[in-house]
């Protein structure tokens, strides 16, 4: 849709209004009543409680930088009670009146007077009252996006703001040190990754990543509260919350596609972006060789690389493999055209579990097909006694995902560091629509690959 705007210069409107001077008088009073808001520069940030105590001039100018800065007129509103906007507002010239709707309670602002400071900490999610303009006033908008910029620009900064964030304690914010991928690292250097993490905000339908965007930096996407949607051809496949993250294979540095999801965000969310140079550069301290065995362990299992126990030796026979074309050598599709199946294959999503971890529990409705790309999986069923060990290149929950059986026939954990590709049911749905030939090539190889519970 073409949109037209039209803008008319400060002198334009002097020469116009030179023939009518009521409304040229009346201009130059609007203009001398603001004058002392034009003149207003960080110094008005100095006495705010938020960054009184970390009132760092060039902290202060950065905030100063990114705010807007709104004029209204006697009688405007200048917010309104229940707005999600992250942001607070510092009055630069003129009154506001802050007021409880429907109510007879109200409080005057006048210039370096401030509201709404707990929204842009975090803390409150909404506007708690009406602002309205008593008379011409100019007002400052601050952001919690820009405030965590100047953050990250100025990290000596961060803790005192961080501390007046009451939100952290009271939901009891996650602790990214806790993620598997970082599990026996020293606490230096976990305390290192938090430190040098950027934090972002995210208001509620943001969108983060488009299909095929991956998180800037090959950085790993940590929540720390909000909801995350993931769909893929505009199909919701799963959601993250708190503690869940994103751009894990990325950040590991791992020869992965493309990301395929969109990314949204169904709640105002606070994130942190987990810097990989900050791993980085721990490999690349030989004094720190030995600290990031773990890490480099799963790194190396995750890459198709040896399976090794906790002295180093192979685990098994020490085969260990990478498959990338497990969606496309898949026994599902093997009875399938080149054309279906190369479509299938960009549409799953690469995810990763760490030993122990649970892909999917027996008697469970069966949404996701994967596709074993590198590692081993433990199936267990109730009732038999040895459980199965699976390896790269096999197909997991095909027969719950194409209705064979009402449910997952057994419960699948990660028995080493695992690389799976999902296939989520709706988006295979999605596909056979365009393909109904396909369905009864897949069924019928199915059929053929489980004699036992087909007869």
């Amino acid at each position: 849709m073409t949109r037209w705007s039209q803008v008319m210069k400060r002198e334009k409107l002097i020469d116009m209004l030179d023939g009518h001077p009521l409304p040229k008088a009346r201009l130059r009073a609007l203009e001398q009543s603001l004058q002392e808001g034009k003149e207003a520069d960080w110094r008005i940030l100095r006495n705010i409680p938020a960054f009184g105590s970390c009132a760092f001039q060039p902290f202060l100018a950065r905030l100063h930088k990114d705010a807007d800065i709104r004029l209204f007129c006697a009688g405007d509103m200048v917010a309104f009670a229940g707005d999600d906007s992250a942001a607070m507002m510092v009055v630069l010239a003129g009154t506001v009146r802050c007021e409880q709707p429907q109510t007879l309670f109200f409080v005057e602002l006048h210039r370096g007077e401030w509201c709404y400071q707990d929204n842009i900490l975090g803390n409150t999610p909404t506007f708690g009252h009406d602002a309205v303009a008593v008379t011409n006033v100019l007002v400052l908008v601050l952001y919690r996006h820009a405030m965590q910029n100047a953050m990250v620009a100025y990290p000596e900064t961060r803790k005192v703001v961080i501390a007046n964030e009451t939100w952290r304690k009271k939901t009891g914010c996650p602790d990214p040190a806790g993620l598997q991928v970082f599990r026996k690292l020293p606490a230096s250097l976990l305390s290192d990754v938090v430190e040098e993490a950027k934090p972002v905000y995210y208001r509620p339908c943001s969108l983060l990543y488009s299909s095929g965007e991956r998180v800037e930096d090959n950085a790993m996407l940590f929540v720390l509260r909000g909801e995350l949607q993931l769909a893929i051809m505009g199909i919701e496949v799963r959601r993250i919350g708190a503690g869940g993250y994103v751009g894990l294979h990325h950040f590991m540095g791992l020869e992965c596609p493309e990301p395929n999801v969109t990314i949204r965000s169904t709640a105002a969310c606070d994130c942190l972006l987990l810097q990989q140079s900050t791993i980085q550069k721990a490999l690349d301290d030989d004094l720190m060789e030995d600290d990031m065995l773990p890490y480099t362990a799963s790194v190396r299992v995750l890459a198709g690389g040896e399976i090794l126990d906790a002295f180093g030796f192979p685990v098994g026979d020490g085969s260990a493999k990478n498959v990338p074309d497990c969606v496309e050598q898949s026994e599902v599709f093997r009875a399938c055209s080149k054309s279906f199946v190369a479509q299938v294959a960009e549409i799953v999503e690469d995810l990763a579990f760490w030993p122990g971890e649970k892909l999917y529990s027996q008697y469970e409705e069966g949404d996701m097909m994967y596709f074993i790309r590198a590692g081993r999986v433990r199936l267990e069923v109730l009732g038999r006694r040895d459980p199965e060990v699976v390896e790269a290149g096999t197909t997991l929950g095909d027969m719950a995902v194409l209705d064979q059986v009402p449910h997952y026939v057994e419960t699948a954990y990660a028995e080493t560091h695992v690389w799976v590709r999902a296939l989520h049911k709706k988006l295979l749905r999605r596909s056979l629509s365009s393909f109904p030939e396909e369905e009864r090539c897949m069924l019928g190889q199915v059929h053929a690959a489980n004699p036992d519970i087909f007869g």
